[in-house]
């Protein structure tokens, strides 16, 4: 299987909304991505489609391709709660409330580099008790050769760099570390600067996406609805260097700290999607590689 480093680029599951796996497969690999992500609902539909396991090998095989991230363990936490539907989000693309155990089952076919754990709820997060959590999974995951991320969202209850670093600092796994959306970064108030040699090592992920300074339906000077958040990350992401996030700076100060990720492009975006899977990869190919340090 192909092993993804810092010069790959990685096409997300978010990017081409709607894409079967073997047509996002080929979208990746005709813009030049070296990965894809997978929602375990994308490996459900693949098997209600008729693929078996061998078939989804060969497609990533025939188009040069590996699994980048298996996205995302929800249920992580002890006793936590359902993740709240979403205003105009459709839930049940995004692999909200899924069994981890799904997410072995598609490491042990298909491999992958890593496996992304979210908080998505809002939901009030003891650092000791979710480190605990993580760090179990961070050993379930060791045994399928994945790395395992904690992303942090900013309506969440980890919704920062630095709450999430806590997190994985305490858990003190070899495999374990932070996955950064330079979105989330942007709208939890972080920037390149915040990216000190010690916390930016701590990340072992990378998504980029871009945002305007102000978020949507947003007043300057005023932190916007958790809502109004979780809206416009689903529906109004920027392609990375449209907007003001500082993708460059932030994806300089990772480098310039060591972290080797491949970059996974995740545009969240309802203008993206009316292009088609095909468009919309090349698109975010196009925009992401404009970004100097990626």
């Amino acid at each position: 299987m192909r092993v993804l480093g810092a010069d790959d680029l990685v096409l997300c599951a978010g990017t081409v909304l709607g894409s079967g796996f073997r047509e996002r497969a080929e979208a990746a690999s005709a813009a030049g991505f070296a990965g894809i992500t997978l929602w375990a609902q994308d490996w459900q539909r693949a098997i209600d489609e008729g693929l078996t396991a061998a078939d989804m090998r060969a497609v990533l095989a025939d188009n040069g391709l590996a699994i980048g991230e298996l996205d995302a363990v929800t249920d992580w936490l002890p006793k936590a709660p359902a993740a709240p539907p979403e205003a105009g989000a459709d839930t049940d693309a995004a692999g909200f409330a899924v069994p981890a155990d799904v997410f072995w089952e598609m490491a042990e076919a298909l491999g992958a580099r890593s496996l992304n754990v979210v908080e998505i709820a809002g939901a009030a997060v003891e650092a000791e008790r979710a480190a605990e959590a993580f760090a179990e999974l961070c050993d379930r995951a060791a045994a399928y050769g994945l790395l395992v991320h904690l992303e942090f969202l900013p309506w969440s209850g980890i919704p920062d760099i630095r709450a999430a670093a806590g997190i994985v600092g305490l858990a003190d796994r070899p495999n374990g570390g932070i996955l950064l959306d330079t979105w989330h970064l942007y709208r939890s108030g972080g920037t390149a600067a915040d990216l000190v040699p010690d916390l930016a090592r701590r990340v072992n992920g990378i998504q980029i996406s871009d945002a305007p300074a102000l978020p949507a339906n947003g007043t300057a000077g005023q932190a916007p609805h958790a809502m109004d958040l979780m809206d416009e990350t689903m529906h109004r992401r920027l392609l990375p260097g449209l907007g003001d996030a500082d993708v460059a700076g932030v994806l300089a100060a990772l480098r310039a700290a060591g972290v080797d990720a491949p970059v996974g492009v995740e545009v969240f975006s309802d203008d993206l999607a009316r292009l088609g899977p095909a468009a919309a990869a090349q698109v975010a190919a196009d925009a992401a590689r404009a970004v100097p340090a990626a």
